[in-house]
C-alpha cells in the first residue's frame, strides 16, 4: 500500500493563524501573551515549512508551538509530519491523542482538526507493521534489545508490537552476553519475528592459563609447581614466569583495546550535542546518547579488568623469573594459584 493524500485541503498559513486566534483550549492563565505570540509564530513557520515539504523542520516548528499552548491543530500538523518522515507509529499516537482531547473548546479550527485526525489516523492503521522480537540463549532474561539505537522497553519483548515500516537493526546485550546485530526490513501491513541469538561477549572472560605444564589432579585446578628437584626447579619456574608474562601482555593489550573503545563512545556521546549548553536532543537522539554512555561503561569496565590481569601477569612474571635463579640449596615447594573474579583478579601461593 502506497502513500495516501488527505481528503481535506490544507488551509494556507493565513488560515492556521486564523484557526490559532480562534482556539482556546487552555485557560488564560495557563499561557502568557508572549507564550500565545510565540506559539503563533512558530506555528506559522511551521505551515511554511509543511507546505515547501520540510517535515522535520515542519515537526520541530509545531511541537515548540505545542509545548507553549496546546492546540488540536498542532497536534494535527505533527502527527502529518511525522506520516511523510515515516514515523508512523508516533503518528498514530498522536492522532489518537488528538481524538481523545477531552478539551471543552467547540470552535470549528478544534472540531475540524479532529474530524481529519479520526479520518487519517484511519487510512494510517492498515499500513504499520508488526513486529516481534524474541531472545534466546543463556542471560535472556536479563539482557536488554536495541532497535536503531534506542532500547526497546523489557516488557515488549515478545510481544508482538506496532513498528514503522522499513529497515531496522536490532541487537540485544546483557551481563557478559551479546548477539550479532540483525537488520529486517519491514514492508506496510507486514508482520515478522527476530529472534536474537545471545552468545558470551568478546572479552566477557579471561581464560585462566595454567603456570605449568604439568597433568593437573582431580582435586585441585591451581597451578602447583613441585621444585623438590634442583635440577627441575629452575626450568619449571622460568616456564611459568613466561607463561605469567604472556597473560601480562594480554590484559595489557586488552585493556588497551577497550580503552580505546570506551573513549570512542564517550566522544559519540558527546558528539550528539553539537557542543549545546544545555545539550538539546530528540527523544532518538537522547536514547542513542544513553545507550552510547552504557556502551562506554561497559568497554571501559573490561578495560580496567584487562589492565588489572597484565599488571598482575607481570608481578607473576617477574617474581617467577627471579625465583628461577635462584641456587636451591634445599627442597622447597612453590604453589601459584591464579584467580579471577568479577571485576577483579589475583595470585594466591606460597614459594
Amino acid at each position: 500500500m502506497g502513500a495516501f493524500r488527505f481528503a481535506a485541503t490544507l488551509p494556507s498559513a493565513t488560515c492556521l493563524c486564523a484557526a490559532l486566534c480562534l482556539l482556546s483550549v487552555r485557560p488564560a492563565a495557563a499561557a502568557s501573551d508572549e507564550e500565545k505570540a510565540g506559539a503563533r509564530a512558530a506555528a506559522t513557520q511551521g505551515q511554511a515549512a509543511f507546505e515547501n515539504k520540510r517535515w522535520a523542520e515542519a515537526l520541530d516548528l509545531f511541537t515548540r508551538a505545542e509545548s507553549l499552548v496546546h492546540s488540536p491543530v498542532h497536534l494535527l500538523y505533527k502527527a502529518r509530519s511525522l506520516v511523510q518522515l515515516g514515523q508512523l507509529v508516533k503518528a498514530r499516537e498522536t492522532y489518537l491523542g488528538l481524538t481523545r482531547d477531552d478539551s471543552a473548546s467547540t470552535s470549528p479550527a478544534v472540531l475540524k482538526a479532529r474530524e481529519d485526525a479520526a479520518k487519517e489516523e484511519a487510512l494510517l492503521e492498515p499500513r504499520l507493521a508488526n513486529l516481534t522480537v524474541k531472545l534466546d540463549g543463556a542471560g535472556a532474561a536479563d539482557a536488554s534489545v536495541v532497535m536503531d539505537g534506542a532500547k526497546v522497553p523489557a516488557a515488549l519483548v515478545g510481544v508482538a508490537r506496532p513498528a514503522d515500516p522499513g529497515q531496522h537493526t536490532l541487537q540485544a546485550t546483557g551481563n557478559g552476553v551479546t548477539s550479532d546485530p540483525q537488520t529486517i526490513t519491514l514492508k506496510e501491513g507486514g508482520v515478522a519475528t527476530v529472534t536474537l541469538q545471545l552468545k558470551p561477549a568478546p572479552g566477557a572472560a579471561v581464560a585462566v592459563v595454567p603456570l605449568s605444564t604439568a597433568p593437573a589432579t582431580p582435586t585441585t585446578s591451581s597451578a602447583a609447581l613441585d621444585t623438590n628437584s634442583a635440577s627441575g626447579s629452575s626450568n619449571g619456574l622460568r616456564t611459568a614466569s613466561y607463561v605469567a608474562f604472556g597473560v601480562g601482555v594480554v590484559g595489557i593489550a586488552a585493556g588497551t583495546v577497550f580503552g580505546l573503545k570506551a573513549k570512542s563512545k564517550y566522544s559519540d556521546a558527546n558528539a550528539l550535542c553539537n557542543n549545546q549548553d544545555p545539550c538539546q536532543l530528540s527523544q532518538s537522539d537522547a536514547d542513542r546518547r544513553e545507550q552510547l554512555g552504557k556502551d562506554g561503561d561497559s568497554a571501559k569496565t573490561i578495560s580496567i579488568i584487562g589492565f588489572v590481569a597484565g599488571g598482575v601477569g607481570v608481578a607473576a612474571g617477574t617474581t617467577l623469573f627471579i625465583l628461577s635463579g635462584k641456587k636451591q640449596t634445599e627442597s622447597a615447594h612453590a604453589e601459584v594459584h591464579p584467580w579471577i573474579g568479577l571485576g577483579s583478579v589475583g595470585l594466591n601461593g606460597r614459594f
